[in-house]
């Protein structure tokens, strides 16, 4: 990494480039955001779809799946995502959280922070399926939905 180039704050912090997206949510940022700020750790676990490896047989991408657990990339400062695999979207979220909305992939440099809708539907996902209702509680289907 060649910190020459890295812009540096007023205050000696360096930042991460991060795009906002067509689709930027602002409370998806300030949650990320938190996050790093509580200093706890996060993970960041790749999205085993045709999209993100297309010459996979979509049945070894549904058994891979199931290892998602022994996939967990570790993230302890916002640097750490520009390590991440170039071009591969992932779900990110604190390493103790069982569930996310927030995926994460890097392209040309830069960071991408954003949500996941299936194409079909356009309902929003989360890493383990449709996202529930805050104020319901209520999926709208407990069927996972390939993204």
């Amino acid at each position: 990494m060649n910190h020459t180039t890295e812009p540096q704050a007023s205050d000696g912090a360096r930042h991460v480039p991060v795009e906002r997206l067509q689709h930027y949510n602002p409370e998806v940022e300030q949650r990320v955001q938190g996050w790093f700020a509580s200093g706890q750790p996060l993970v960041w676990i790749p999205i085993l779809s045709q999209e993100n490896f297309p010459d996979v047989p979509q049945q070894l991408l549904e058994f891979a799946d199931h290892y998602q657990e022994a996939m967990r990339w570790p993230i302890h400062e916002m640097e750490d995502l520009l390590q991440l695999p170039h071009g591969i979207t992932g779900w990110l979220m604190p390493a103790s959280a069982s569930d996310t909305d927030v995926a994460c992939g890097v392209w040309d440099g830069e960071i991408y922070i954003l949500g996941i809708r299936d194409r079909r539907t356009g309902k929003p996902q989360t890493l383990l399926g449709e996202r529930v209702d805050v104020a319901t509680g209520q999926a709208d289907d407990l069927e996972q939905s390939a993204v």
